[in-house]
């Protein structure tokens, strides 16, 4: 099947005889797998990285090819048990570096996939969800607003359906789709005039539809005309350019050191200066210069599947580009304020006759008749007493929550033990406030006891308008002007505080249906008010209080501008006096909306074209200087989601329902499954792993920095001395392709620190100033001396004699002891002596494995000559220890004393 056929002129009846295939029940699931069976859907694609290509490209790198001259000019000069060494550690390291490289790509190949548009198909008469690589030809599928079109389709049956296909087609505008069957005559019809076809790339922008596919794969007009679309899997992420700067800075330094301890050599060594050009050869191979990207790339992948392993709540980030966004970013944006309520709510009071009364207030059973008739009117009915109605219609005017109130109803009756039920009653209809005749209220006819009486409930005020009488005890009396203005007051009162008010109304109803809603709305009486309180999520308000801590980070609300929204976020802890609410005048006016950092922020949009409003506060938060994450459970919001370095998509703020549209979810660069926090705390949890992500990679980059220039002063001493043995090259490989790459590992599975949000940018990005790496290379200097100190001891004192291999030995393993401490104090996130959940089990395996390689270098002689060494006595080998105590008792003094200083500050 090809788009070339002519799809458009053929109506429905020909399309499922051509196609075999029902419009109405699709294909069924034996015949779509045997479609199938001939080739998927492949429109999309992810670029798959291979083995042969990463072993390939840390072949070619400056690192190996120096290595592979330090192997050549190793067996010119028949050093042998050298050109041995280096040929097993550079296999060995190489093969880390390409199992490390296709581990990471293989997570961004996974989370690119999520890329791929999703559609609800339709099989055996049944709705499904899946992935558009599994669509065949005659399928019936299920298009909504956000989702992207994922085959070439003919419409069957459309609602307003508007479509952007500006890629695909010469359209350049938003494209009305119908149904209808263009005549026989026009089969030369230029595609972008089909106005009955939709094709695999577009985007629905609103409306729905259903339509039959009628190509997949190759033969689809995006395959025609850019072949397949490729989706970025990782390759081109930013921190791969700026690594590939520190890259090139180390290659040119590692090239500049062989030269430099070459000629050295020369100078002071004469002709045994070849053992230095091996050595320094080594070293510069052993900077892994090349193999940074790899480790940049790690830290990000690891951020991505931490996010999506978080027990709070799962986080499907669908592209590695957005973990290095989020590290950027530091303005959190609400869609509303439901987004932050738990759906738990209250009911604090009621308002009966001509009072309000307080639950805990001795009041008959007034408020169970309130809850019964208000529980009857939302269509959830008491224990069976009616019949099982669900509300037909979105419920989008209704100012009271079906679930809400269910759960009240529920709690209510558990706590008094009152009878839950309304007796001998039966449902007759239900007209719910979404629909167009309700008048925004919820609107129920019921049969009790042989006699019909008509419900509503919604906003106290709508209700009033329906009552021309109101029940003060046992009376009903007429509703004067006073009880008007004493309602609407309390009712106000109760808002301004954050409280929901649900107004309820009965009469007795002449009529048996529900054909004259609006006669059954007149001349009620009134019985009373609700009112219920909602609650917040807690963990929304620990990352609201968290950012405030922080100081860094901003959060921003849009609302419609109702009081209740400003009371609840109010009373709920959210907005303080630092905080601000800006106005729709205030908002429209201004050219830019600054904020400041640590700020939580309200910004009313109004009610009316709320999503032209939206983009155009964005636009100015943007010139303000703020770094957006939106966060959004609207589909309609796709073009806002756009707009956005990085958008949330979360399901309904519902604990019953979890699911997410298929169009939202295609919109949002991560997806959220809110745990306890409502989506606030979740997104806010991966800022933190995505900021972590970035420190652990500055982390990782500083150790790397001083752990190359601890060797580089072992070599310049040894070149500077003639009496000492040079290091030998297969000892700063060992150290630097097997340990360095070990310790950088560690570092990027670390966790973020509790205060990360705290930390300006410079902390918790890769730098590039020379100023920064001031600080790891006098560490380096350090550490070299450290390393040093031992042999230069023994050697010092009186009768002890200390061989050019034992010294060598020594000091290559001191720093296998040393390299583990090194390593975890630069990249820990607190004192080792302190117990902490996040601490991995990367480093007290580093530390382990440290340990033993000591040992066998120590007291194996054909280990400790592979290093050019000789075996160490039991005395010497427990030396080794010191400087790594050393090392562990001066970082542990100075966190003290860095926190210390730090509470004496707070404390003033």
């Amino acid at each position: 099947m090809s788009i070339e056929t002519n799809w458009h002129v053929k109506d429905v009846p020909t399309l499922e005889a051509e196609l075999q295939t029902s419009a109405a029940t699709g294909l069924s699931a034996k015949e779509a797998r045997r479609r199938l069976s001939k080739g998927e859907n492949r429109v999309w694609k992810v670029k798959r990285a291979t083995v042969g290509e990463a072993a390939l490209r840390a072949l070619l790198d400056l690192s190996t090819l120096l290595l592979l001259v330090v192997a050549l000019v190793a067996a010119v000069f028949e050093k042998t048990t050298e050109l041995f060494a280096i040929i097993v550690i550079v296999v060995l390291g190489g093969a880390l570096r390409v199992a490390l490289h296709m581990w990471t790509m293989r997570v961004f190949e996974e989370k690119a996939r999520g890329v791929i548009p999703r559609t609800t198909v339709i099989r055996d008469s049944k709705p499904t969800i899946g992935s558009a690589e599994h669509l065949a030809v005659g399928d019936v599928i299920m298009l909504y607003a956000g989702d992207t079109v994922p085959a070439d389709a003919r419409v069957v049956a459309t609602s307003g359906l508007l479509v952007y296909e500006n890629r695909m087609t010469d359209n350049r505008s938003l494209v009305f789709k119908t149904a209808d069957t263009i005549t026989e005559g026009e089969t030369e019809r230029p595609i972008e005039k089909r106005d009955n076809m939709l094709f695999a790339g577009s985007t629905v922008v609103s409306g729905e539809a259903r339509a039959l596919v009628v190509a997949t794969g190759n033969a689809t007009l995006a395959a025609a005309k850019f072949g397949t679309l490729t989706i970025p899997s990782g390759e081109k992420l930013k921190i791969n350019a700026k690594l590939a700067k520190w890259s090139r800075a180390v290659s040119i330094a590692s090239l500049a050191s062989i030269l430099l301890v070459t000629l050295i050599g020369a100078a002071i060594r004469g002709g045994s200066a070849i053992e230095l050009l091996l050595s320094a050869s080594a070293l510069a191979g052993a900077t892994m210069s090349e193999a940074l990207s790899v480790i940049g790339a790690l830290s990000i992948a690891m951020c991505v599947k931490h996010a999506d392993a978080e027990e709070s709540g799962r986080a499907k980030v669908k592209n590695a580009a957005t973990a290095e966004e989020l590290n950027e970013t530091d303005t959190f944006l609400l869609e509303d304020p439901a987004m932050i309520k738990a759906g738990d709510v209250t009911l604090n009071a009621y308002f009966i006759g001509d009072r309000l009364i307080n639950v805990d207030e001795p009041g008959g059973d007034t408020a169970a008749e309130l809850l019964k008739y208000c529980y009857a009117t939302t269509g959830v009915l008491p224990q069976g007493a009616f019949a099982p109605v669900e509300p037909s219609v979105p419920r989008e005017a209704s100012q009271n929550d079906y679930n809400a109130i269910r759960k009240v109803f529920d709690e209510y009756f558990d706590d008094t033990g009152e009878d839950r039920a309304m007796a001998n009653t039966v449902l007759v209809g239900h007209e719910p406030a979404g629909a167009p005749e309700s008048g925004g209220l919820d609107t129920v006819l019921f049969c009790r006891a042989g006699n019909f009486e008509a419900a509503i409930s919604g906003a106290v005020e709508l209700v009033l308008t329906c009552c021309t009488t109101i029940r003060k005890g046992g009376r009903v009396c007429p509703l004067t002007r006073e009880d008007l203005t004493k309602i609407t007051e309390e009712a106000s009162r109760l808002r301004r505080r954050g409280v929901t008010t649900v107004g309820v109304a009965r009469r007795d109803s002449p009529y048996i249906n529900m054909n004259r809603v609006s006669a059954l709305q007149m001349c009620m009486t009134f019985e009373g008010f609700l009112a219920m309180s909602d609650r917040a999520y807690g963990d929304a308000l620990d990352a609201v209080r968290k950012m405030r801590e922080g100081d860094e980070c901003r959060m921003v609300c849009f609302t419609e501008g109702s009081d209740e929204d400003r009371a609840f976020l109010e009373s709920a802890g959210f907005l303080t006096e630092k905080d601000r609410y800006i106005t729709l005048e205030e908002a429209l006016s201004s050219e830019k909306i600054e904020l400041k950092r640590g700020q939580f922020a309200v910004i009313c949009t109004g009610s009316r074209d709320k999503q032209k409003v939206r983009r155009d506060i964005f636009r100015k938060l943007a010139k303000g200087g703020c770094r957006v994450a939106y966060l959004s459970r609207d589909p309609g919001d796709m073009w806002l989601m756009k707009d956005a370095p990085v958008s949330f998509a979360l399901p309904a703020a519902s604990k019953i329902s979890k699911t997410i549209p298929q169009a939202l979810r295609s919109s949002g660069d991560v997806v959220l499954i809110p745990g306890a926090g409502g989506g606030v705390h979740e997104s806010f949890r991966v800022m933190e792993l995505s900021r972590g992500a970035g420190m652990n990679l500055r982390r990782a980059v500083r150790y790397l920095v001083s752990s190359n220039v601890a060797r580089l002063v072992l070599l310049l001493v040894s070149a500077f001395m003639k009496s000492a043995r040079p290091a030998d090259p297969a000892s700063f490989l060992i150290w630097g392709l097997i340990f360095d790459l070990a310790v950088s590992f560690a570092a990027c599975r670390r966790d973020p620190p509790w205060n990360i949000a705290s930390l300006p940018p410079e902390d918790h990005t890769l730098t590039a100033g020379v100023k920064e790496l001031a600080k790891p290379v006098i560490f380096g200097f350090i550490w070299s001396f450290l390393l040093l100190s031992i042999p230069a001891a023994l050697t010092a004192l009186p009768g002890t004699t200390l061989s050019d291999g034992e010294a060598s030995n020594l000091v290559f393993v001191t720093a296998l002891i040393t390299i583990p401490v090194v390593g975890s104090e630069m990249i820990t996130n607190g004192s080792l002596f302190k117990r902490s959940r996040h601490r991995g089990r990367e480093m007290p395996m580093l530390f382990l494995s440290g340990i033993a390689a000591s040992f066998i270098f120590a007291f194996s002689g054909g280990a400790a000559s592979v290093v050019g060494g000789e075996t160490l006595t039991f005395k010497n080998y427990l030396l080794t220890y010191i400087p790594a105590a050393v090392a562990l008792a001066a970082f542990e003094i100075y966190k003290a004393a860095s926190l210390f200083k730090k509470n004496k500050k707070v404390s003033k």
